[in-house]
Order: C-alpha cells, then sequence, then structure tokens
C-alpha cells in the first residue's frame, strides 16, 4: 500500500467509497467528503472510515456526519491537503492550537500516535483525553561518549525504579530469553544492568518468562532454562536466577479476574509473575507475523499466560484428539477443569463440545502433541485477549511495574523463531516509561519515522509508512488502542530524551 498523499478529493472519496462497499456498509456522502477532506494518505483515510463505522456499530444507529464529527473531530490528527483552506474567523480569545509532533531528537515531546488505526467494531465511545504520559529515550547516538548499557539503566532510574522497588521486594524481570539460532533479544550485558539497578534499589530479581505453546526450545522449563543458558543468560553473565514463570511443564499459573474485558472474566498468569511484588519489563521491538507489532503489551501479555492461556489467546479453541497419536494416557483427562474428556472404547480420548469451554488445558497437558493446536483467529482479537491478559499480569501492581523497550535490531518477525531477518529501519534507541500503552505508542512512532533500511523487508518505506502494516499487512496498533480504553495507560505521551 501506498504511503503517498492522495491529491485529488475525488479519488479520495473514490477510495473510501470502495471501502465501505467492501465493508457492506453505506456511508452518506457529505460523510465521505467530511473524512476526504480530513485525511490524505490512504492508510489513514480508511481508518478514519473504521473509526466512524465503529462508533455506527456501537451505538446500534446509522452513519451521519454528526456522528463522524464526534467519532473523529476531538481525537484524530488532521493530515494536511495540498489545497489550502480558508481559516475561519478568529473567535475571541481562541484555545492554542495542540503542539505538533516533534522529531525525537529533541529534549521532550508531546503528541499522540501518528497512525491511530486501531478501531474496530464495537468500541466504547470516545472516552475524554487520558493525561499525558512520561516515555524516556536514550538514542544510539550519544554525545557525551556514554555507554549505551549505563545510559539504559539511567533510563530506568529516571523512570521512576526507585519507587516501584521496595526493599526487600522480590521482582521479576520479564523478558524473552529468545530461540536458539536467534539473535534480535535483548543480550545479556543489558539485562545484568537491569539487575544491579533493581538491587540498588533494595530488590531481589530474576529473570523469568513463561512455556510456549508450540514444540520449541521453550516448550517447558528445562529446555526453556538450557536455551536461556546458551544464549548467554546465565547465573554468572547476569547476576540473577532464572525462574519459569509457569513452572516444570506450563501449568502453574493462578487465574486472575479482570474487569472490562471483551474476552475474558480472568485470565491464567505464570504464578511466579503473579506472586513477585514488583516487575521489570525489558523488551525488543519488532514486528510479529500474527499481531503486526510485538512491543511490551504483547511481551507482557502473551508471555506471562501460561501455555492454556496462549490457545486461548490465539484461538477461539475447540480440541479435536489425533486418534493416530493419542496413547489413552489420561492427563488430558485429568487436567481438564470441567471433566470433558474421557477415554472411549477405542482407546482414544473423547471430548464433550457441551462441557468444553475451550480453556486449552488438554493441549498443555498432552505430552504426544495428540491434541491439535489451533491457531485460527482475527488479528484485532488476538491482540484484544493479549491485552486482557496485560490487565491480569500487572493487577495488584499499581505502581510497581517499570518498562524498558529497545528499539533496535528491530526485526520484521517475532524472536520465537529460530533466526532474525535484518532490521527493517536503523536502530533508534531505548525507550523506558511506566505506562505500557505509551511506550508501544512512542515505540511504533518512531519506528514509523524512520527510514526503511535498503536490503531489508523495509527497503523503500519512507518515514511515515507503518513498516509493521506493510509488512506483515496486520494493524498492529489495536493493541494499543485498546489498552488505553482498558484503562492501562495513555497513548498521548511526552518523550524526554535523556543521555
Amino acid at each position: 500500500m501506498s504511503d503517498e498523499l492522495i491529491d485529488s478529493h475525488d479519488d479520495r472519496v473514490r477510495v473510501l467509497r470502495e471501502k465501505a462497499a467492501r465493508e457492506g456498509i453505506y456511508v452518506p456522502e457529505d460523510v465521505l467528503d467530511y473524512v476526504a477532506d480530513k485525511y490524505g494518505l490512504p492508510q489513514t483515510l480508511k481508518g478514519g472510515l473504521v473509526q466512524v463505522m465503529a462508533l455506527a456499530g456501537h451505538r446500534g444507529v446509522s452513519i451521519d456526519l454528526e456522528l463522524a464529527r464526534k467519532a473523529l473531530g476531538d481525537t484524530a490528527p488532521v493530515e494536511p491537503v495540498p489545497e489550502p483552506v480558508p481559516e475561519p474567523a478568529p473567535e475571541p480569545e481562541p484555545s492554542p492550537e495542540p503542539e505538533p509532533i516533534r522529531q525525537p531528537d529533541q529534549s521532550s515531546q508531546t503528541g499522540q500516535s501518528m497512525l491511530d488505526l486501531s478501531s474496530g467494531f464495537g468500541v466504547p465511545e470516545p472516552a475524554p483525553p487520558a493525561p499525558t504520559a512520561r516515555v524516556f529515550f536514550t538514542p544510539m547516538r550519544t554525545t557525551g561518549k556514554k555507554s549505551l548499557v549505563a545510559r539504559a539503566g539511567r533510563l530506568l532510574e529516571r523512570a521512576g525504579l526507585a519507587d516501584a522497588v521496595e526493599d526487600g521486594d522480590l521482582v521479576a524481570v520479564k523478558l524473552h530469553f529468545g530461540e536458539q539460532g536467534n539473535t534480535g533479544f535483548v543480550q545479556p550485558i543489558f539485562l545484568r544492568e537491569v539487575v544491579a539497578r533493581v538491587k540498588e534499589a533494595g530488590g531481589k530479581p530474576f529473570l523469568t518468562d513463561s512455556n510456549t505453546l508450540y514444540r520449541g526450545q521453550r516448550f517447558n522449563a528445562v529446555d526453556h532454562i538450557t536455551c536461556a543458558l546458551h544464549n548467554g543468560f546465565s547465573y554468572a553473565t547476569v547476576e540473577a536466577p532464572i525462574i519459569i514463570a509457569d513452572g516444570l511443564d506450563g501449568r502453574e499459573a493462578v487465574d486472575v479476574p479482570i474487569t472490562g474485558g471483551t474476552h475474558f472474566e480472568s485470565v491464567r498468569i505464570g504464578s511466579a509473575a503473579v506472586h513477585a511484588d514488583a516487575m521489570v519489563v525489558v523488551t525488543h521491538v519488532k514486528g510479529h507475523e500474527a499481531t503486526g507489532f510485538g512491543g511490551a503489551l504483547k511481551n507482557v501479555g502473551m508471555g506471562l499466560g501460561c501455555r492454556s492461556a496462549k490457545q486461548r489467546m490465539h484461538s477461539d479453541f475447540t480440541p479435536e484428539p489425533d486418534a493416530e497419536k493419542c496413547t489413552a494416557c489420561n492427563r488430558c483427562v485429568q487436567w481438564c477443569p470441567v471433566n470433558a474428556i474421557t477415554i472411549g472404547p477405542d482407546r482414544v480420548a473423547v471430548v464433550d463440545y457441551e462441557l468444553c469451554y475451550g480453556c486449552g488445558e488438554c493441549v498443555a497437558a498432552c505430552p504426544f502433541g495428540a491434541i491439535a493446536i489451533q491457531w485460527k483467529t482475527t488479528p484485532d482479537a488476538i491482540q484484544e485477549k493479549i491485552v486482557e491478559h496485560v490487565a491480569g499480569a500487572v493487577a495488584g501492581k499499581e505502581g510497581k511495574v517499570v518498562y524498558l523497550s529497545f528499539v533496535t535490531d528491530i526485526s520484521p518477525d517475532c524472536d520465537c523463531w529460530h533466526f532474525s531477518d535484518a532490521s527493517v529501519v536503523p536502530d533508534i534507541g531505548i525507550l523506558a516509561s511506566t505506562d505500557p500503552i505509551a511506550i508501544d505508542q512512542a515505540a511504533y512512532d518512531l519506528v514509523v519515522r524512520a527510514t526503511g533500511l535498503p536490503g531489508s523487508r523495509g527497503e523503500g518505506m519512507g518515514p511515515g509508512t507503518d513498516k509493521f502494516r506493510e509488512i506483515t499487512g496486520i494493524d498492529g496498533s489495536a493493541a494499543i488502542g485498546y489498552g488505553e480504553r482498558l484503562g492501562l495507560g495513555s497513548r498521548t505521551y511526552e518523550l524526554i530524551t535523556v543521555d
């Protein structure tokens, strides 16, 4: 999809009309004109129309100009269009115009997402503007010849690590250890700095992640720790122990109630993370084949959900036992929380689908892979489910979580792969905040503003192009918007440079 401005108003209307036709929704011409006047880029044209359709769907009403203005007038950024628009007559004592978004080499920056494309059907009515969050940023370039490792620690300090960690706190340092063969994960030298800073604040840190749903090198705690050691995360290098959050086989989890979610009333989070007093979330920012974008929200939500939780996030699950692989070992029967599985007369597991509610415990319990893993879902749904698991993972830790995100080695794929593709844009820097929504939005914006690297999958993509969406075909900002609506943080942030 081109990121070039559409010069003609008629062409912009045509793009919107085609979008409405594909969605099977009637949109009046005056609304098409309004959206076409407001936006110029193809992606944001369509995103604006989606926001209008979402509000109409939520209210159960037809689309009209008044509803369109309510959906877009106060929250969406206005893009420049080629033709000058006459300024309205000045009002007495007019309100100041919003401060334009500045580039990240300034001392601070206030703004929202350049691309607010996350709205979908069923979105709540626009809420009052969220407060501005603070995101601290250190670029790759240093003017004072200071170590990037030390500057990462300084970011944690500025973000409020000392306020989040009290003397004696057990502190979960959530990271992705990387699959064997992958090189994009955050390197151990940075984790040693994080551990040292936590100890200085009086905490007792441990490195943690939960086991994977797929059968790779991190499927159980033994293999997971072995993989971490092979990738350099030993006590000798990091000076903290490794504790896998959901235990030996991915079933040590706590059912955490959440409120306001669309998909779940409770989520299952690895017990070590739940019982920790505080948390530092260390994230490698990247693309992702299923969610478009992998940031702090995905690191926490998918990363701390136990194996059955991962199944629930990845699909609306219906277990299907494979007769050729089933050995009638009875483990799925023992672990089914609603007694929906029995061993049939032919010595194969049988599921009572009237009782089954798709928790995924049977998938996690089966040692032979005899119950098929279902990966079928929609990009927005999986992102929303991930965010609801974030809500569970941080529950009870208000003011006790700090996020550190590395906008470096920005690969187009997840670190769960056994390889790392070339970074799609140049290394940008490191971010820190106590707000998971703001830090993900800032990371997303920084990548959008960057220029794609020649020879990478970002080649030819200029500043302003959503690299994640262009590469994956998925709007990776949906999770950020949903997280803000759940009250996890603010997309409006001030970017403060720290050297």
